[in-house]
């Protein structure tokens, strides 16, 4: 083994010792100095690696955590999240596994929310990890398990249930059609907001949100904010406007049906009186995974007139526009 193999065994045993015997409560003296002894190694990109792949050997979940929001930090700053993320995933899920209905330990819920901190930030930056995670219906099950113990699971999870995808969205009324993609959004109410900005201008009756609610829902601020449906939001397998064919705000975009294999979403006129929601559906925001909705293109007249044979839609009268004189 050469010297430089021996120090770097040696400062990641540091790194470690220091993160198993850290108290639940500030970053102690002992492991900062130890990271920064390893980060001043010329050694880094290695020693983070092997301090991730012993991650799960930390006794102290609060040192895990810390260490995890370490890893974390490296992501955020540009690191590659491949060798990083799922070793934070095994520490989290092992200390979650000694959460009992009558016995969870303070420490252990403490160290899920730097725990959580740190895996976020590498799942935002990764979709590969995420969709493989998706995809672990036990590991899921762990997580939603330890969601009302601990902040920590509750925010992997809100990453894990964001949802991009396609559409095609027809409005009724004027008989016309456009393909929309939406990205990053964890519900429909999100979705109708961006949804209703994006076609300010394409259709006569659309009417965005004000500055304040918009800025809320694109993440760009954190205030109080409301907003209400323009439209019906209707399901495109149930050809007339009716309360049992509703796509419901509190849903996820993954839910909305597709036809052969299209998501659509058919826009009514309103049929309850006021159907509005409040920003708190707007979160939680990640910058590495900023939510939006885009028209991307219109649909021609023959394009339209196929999705309206296809799902057997009725053609809507359309209202008169009354003059006063």
């Amino acid at each position: 083994m050469s010297d430089l193999q021996v120090e770097l065994k040696q400062l990641v045993g540091n790194v470690l010792a220091a993160a198993s015997s850290q108290p639940s409560g500030p970053f102690c003296d002992a492991l900062r100095d130890s990271l920064n002894a390893l980060a001043g190694s010329g050694q880094l990109a290695e020693g983070r690696r092997a301090v991730a792949s012993q991650l799960a050997k930390v006794t102290s979940p609060m040192g895990a955590g810390y260490l995890a929001v370490w890893l974390g930090a490296g992501v955020e700053a540009g690191i590659d999240p491949e060798s990083t993320a799922l070793p934070i995933l095994d520490a989290m899920l092992r200390w979650i596994r000694t959460l009992q209905a009558t016995n969870r330990s303070p420490e252990t819920l403490a160290g899920l929310e730097p725990l959580g901190q740190g895996l976020v930030a590498h799942l935002a930056r990764s979709p590969s990890h995420r969709t493989y995670l998706q995809a672990r219906e036990d590991w899921i099950a762990e997580l939603e398990r330890a969601e009302s113990f601990s902040p920590g699971p509750g925010w992997v999870l809100e990453l894990l249930r964001k949802q991009s995808g396609q559409l095609v969205v027809l409005h009724m009324e004027q008989r016309r059609g456009f393909q929309v993609t939406y990205e990053n959004l964890s519900n429909c109410f999100h979705l109708f907001t961006l949804l209703q900005a994006a076609l300010v201008g394409k259709v006569s009756d659309a009417r965005g949100a004000d500055a304040k609610s918009l800025a809320v829902a694109r993440g760009e601020a954190f205030e109080t904010a409301s907003d209400s449906a323009c439209w019906h939001y209707g399901r495109g397998d149930l050809p007339k406007s009716d309360i049992s064919g509703s796509i419901w705000g509190e849903g996820s975009p993954s839910q909305i049906p597709r036809i052969e294999g299209t998501q659509v979403l058919l826009l009514w006129p309103p049929i309850l009186g006021s159907r509005s929601w409040e920003a708190g559906f707007f979160g939680p925001y990640l910058q590495a995974m900023p939510p939006s909705v885009a028209v991307t293109d219109e649909l021609n007249s023959e394009q339209v007139d196929a999705w309206w044979a296809k799902l057997k839609l009725p053609t809507l009268e359309k209202k008169p526009k009354w003059k006063f004189w």
